[in-house]
């Protein structure tokens, strides 16, 4: 049993990956300091009225093969169900599907470039890696293999709903990488009577539990404190000193950046993220035409996305209500949208709904959450930092501004925890059987 002690910053899956292969490994002094009440990050939950509700949607993807593989871990694979609810495009007022034969012939492009889009796409999908287009941006690769007319058509919109960026500042192996992954074609897992990542979040904190992770959580850091080139403490705000030999950073680079401004580690301080913000609501109506993810392609709306959660899982909620999710994507957080309040906000995601839809929307209840840093910005120059410092010699690196170019998934952040735990243990000589979870995960999915 190794008497190395290992502090993880943040509670996130990264962050909880990484303390559990660690643990799993013998390591008996462990601890995760989470500044939220509880553990998940970006896949944390909440309670109304007696049901637990995600942040912000989430769904299960079947060719992620990392998070299937802890799901199966943690004894709920077999219960997770797959459905193939229609996704759908809002452009200029009308509502449009390229996931069936009809709704690509009536989608508003040219037959030729319909044409070079399956070309862009089949392209796409028979190749896995991307590195060869890093560097280049999304424009490229477009209108290298599908043309601008394709570009004009979709990926701008695209892109800016992602990002707020047209495809020229966004990177072409991000973007190529989430085409390879299919994620709007293939059918989406869920468990019925839960949400599935509270179910992940309580398994893997049970498992820690079992391990001896010792977790921290409502613990903001003050300080981290240098000494011979090294993180030694971490200064918790109500005075806590908590010390480790090895320190592994899954908070935000421009949190730890501040913490730590003489660590020179390459692309660390160039990161930047952007905003998120997720109202997660109820109502009795029902939107029609139905539809579980329907991206609103349109600068003049709030929202870039307005999810039906019940049309991936009939059982989330309430009996008799739907929960929709509006999400906004922001550059940054110093947007004023950003800063709204919690009535404007609704009262402009409203008004998308009469633009879109025609009619007004009837919420029960709302629940806004406000992300400031949420996803890496992939420019086209983007570059993963290193999995360990180059300046504080015990200091190790995961999180979603490592899964590059990867699509930022639940099983891209549990790849990046178990990375990084991986290379902790490669230094100490020593290994772990969490690290050597499948990434195959065999799974069948009878579609509903």
């Amino acid at each position: 049993m190794s008497k190395t002690s290992v502090v993880v910053l943040g509670g996130g899956l990264a962050g909880l990956a990484t303390a559990c292969a660690l643990a799993d490994a013998g390591w008996s002094d462990v601890t995760v300091i989470e500044k939220a009440p509880s553990v998940g990050g970006l896949a944390g939950s909440f309670e109304h009225g007696g049901c637990q509700y995600p942040l912000g949607y989430h769904h299960i993807c079947p060719r992620d093969h990392v998070l299937l593989s802890y799901l199966n871990h943690l004894e709920v694979l077999s219960t997770v169900r797959w459905r193939r609810p229609p996704l759908l495009f809002n452009i200029e007022g009308r509502f449009h599907r390229l996931d069936t034969p009809c709704g690509f012939l009536r989608f508003p492009m040219s037959t030729a470039d319909k044409a070079r889009f399956v070309h862009l796409m089949f392209r796409a999908f028979r190749k896995p890696s991307w590195s060869d287009w890093e560097g280049r941006s999304a424009a490229d690769l477009v209108d290298a293999w599908g043309g601008p007319g394709v570009r004009r058509a979709l990926f701008e919109y695209l892109t800016w709903a992602k990002f707020e960026l047209p495809c020229e500042e966004v990177s072409g192996a991000w973007l190529g990488a989430r085409l390879h992954a299919r994620e709007g074609s293939l059918p989406l897992g869920y468990i019925p009577g839960v949400n599935w990542a509270k179910t992940l979040c309580d398994g893997l904190l049970a498992l820690m539990t079992r391990l001896g992770v010792r977790v921290l959580t409502d613990a903001t850091i003050q300080e981290l404190q240098l000494g011979s080139n090294a993180i030694r403490v971490a200064e918790l705000d109500d005075g806590r000193r908590i010390s480790g030999d090895v320190f592994v950073n899954t908070m935000p680079t421009e949190v730890y950046c501040k913490l730590v401004p003489d660590d020179r580690t390459p692309h660390i301080g160039a990161v930047r993220y952007t905003a998120l913000i997720s109202a997660v609501c109820g109502t009795r109506q029902c939107f029609d035409p139905r539809s579980y993810w329907l991206v609103v392609a349109s600068r003049q709306a709030t929202a870039s996305g307005i999810f039906t959660l019940n049309a991936l899982n009939p059982s989330i909620g309430r009996s008799g209500e739907n929960t929709i999710n509006f999400v906004a994507h922001l550059r940054n957080r110093d947007r004023p949208l950003f800063k709204a309040s919690d009535e404007e906000l609704m009262s402009r995601f409203m008004s998308d709904c009469r633009r879109i839809f025609g009619y007004e929307i009837q919420l029960l209840w709302q629940k806004i959450s406000r992300i400031p840093m949420y996803s890496p910005i992939f420019h086209p120059e983007y570059t993963n930092p290193p999995v360990r410092s180059t300046s504080l010699k015990n200091v190790f690196f995961a999180g979603n501004y490592r899964t590059f170019p990867s699509i930022a998934s639940s099983g891209t952040a549990l790849a990046s925890g178990l990375e990084a735990a991986g290379a902790i243990l490669r230094h100490y000589g020593q290994d772990s059987e969490l690290l050597h979870l499948s990434r195959s995960a065999l799974v069948s999915f009878p579609v509903k």
